[in-house]
């Protein structure tokens, strides 16, 4: 066993962790696409965070942060390095008074509103939880979350949304841990809120999250639930595939309907497939490999791109990399990705 594994297994013995070697990344995924990980490490509390992040420095192992594996592709040659995944006290979901009572808030942050109240959420809370729980909580604001499979952490990295909302319309503070291990408080323009680009940089793991929401009447989370369920496949899939283009006057295009007007419904490459109920999902139709599921996309891009001149960009995330994705053939073989100490972000 080399030194560095040793030295993990003894830096979560005795704290709020588990550990597995050699685990298969399909298991972890909504897309149930991936090959094995060097090491996954579900990690409870920060200071068994600490000492994960710590221990992979020192050795320069890549980690790679993943909530519930949706908005990923994997490959099936696997991951190099630690895989971390937050549990315990970083999933968790608590409800505080009116902001600027304990919500962190600053000098940055705009004129707090005295109605307001602040929903603290661990980077490893899942989306939908959120919306439950503000329901629950007569909160309104993240109802759009109800139904989304990622966790607080991942959607931070795509600033996750639905329904022409977003995280970015709520978050009001976010508590990370930077690569040497600092905790730190980001807030007002130090949090991005761009259209399905990351909040925040892609090597801080986000630990807590405070949402700023309001005394209401939110939309039931099960209605919404079941209209967002309705409309997608049930079979594995990571979500929706590709961003929606913008057009000249500032609105969006749907990318599946650009999909589905190119005629690219049902189209089918080995295991993966284009979903006929939703043109913007990719479905495993039982044992798809993530070469098959690449070769789809460069067949739709090219395809929409052809007929109507949009370059589609996708919203999925690739692991371990674009530059790993590059070498993939139609045969599986990929080159692996040689950057150590570095971090990588999926929901």
């Amino acid at each position: 066993m080399d030194d560095w594994r040793r030295d993990l297994g003894v830096a979560v013995a005795g704290c709020a962790a588990e550990i597995r070697f050699a685990e298969p990344m399909a298991q972890h995924t909504t897309f149930r696409v991936g090959g094995l990980a060097d090491a996954w490490v579900r990690v409870d509390s920060r200071q068994a965070l600490v000492r994960v992040l710590s221990v992979c420095r020192e050795a320069g192992v890549r980690t790679w942060l993943l909530g519930r594996g949706s908005n990923v592709l994997v490959s099936d040659q696997g991951l190099r390095g630690v895989v971390v995944s937050l549990g315990g006290e970083l999933a968790a979901i608590k409800v505080s008074g009116a902001r600027g009572q304990g919500s962190g808030a600053d000098s940055q942050s705009p004129i707090p509103n005295p109605r307001s109240h602040m929903l603290i959420c661990g980077g490893g809370a899942t989306l939908d939880e959120v919306a439950t729980i503000a329901e629950k909580e007569g909160l309104a604001g993240v109802e759009f979350l109800a139904g989304i499979p990622g966790t607080v952490g991942g959607g931070l990295h795509s600033n996750a949304g639905a329904f022409g909302r977003s995280l970015g319309d709520v978050v009001a503070s976010v508590t990370v841990f930077d690569p040497e291990g600092s905790e730190r408080l980001l807030t007002g323009a130090q949090l991005r809120r761009e259209y399905r680009r990351p909040m925040i940089e892609r090597e801080l793991v986000a630990v807590e999250v405070t949402m700023e929401l309001q005394p209401g009447r939110p939309e039931p989370a099960a209605a919404i639930r079941e209209q967002r369920w309705a409309k997608h496949p049930k079979e594995p899939s990571a979500g929706s595939f590709f961003r929606n283009p913008e057009t000249g006057d500032g609105g969006r295009i749907p990318a599946g309907k650009l999909i589905e007007q190119c005629g690219m419904k049902g189209r089918t490459i080995g295991g993966a497939k284009v979903s006929e109920k939703h043109a913007n999902f990719l479905i495993n139709t039982g044992r798809a490999r993530f070469a098959e599921v690449y070769e789809l996309v460069q067949v739709i891009k090219a395809t929409v791109e052809e007929q109507t001149g949009i370059l589609l960009e996708e919203e999925v995330q690739y692991l371990p990399g674009t530059n790993g994705v590059r070498s993939q053939t139609a045969e599986g073989t990929v080159h692996k990705v040689g950057h150590t100490g570095q971090k990588g972000r999926a929901e």
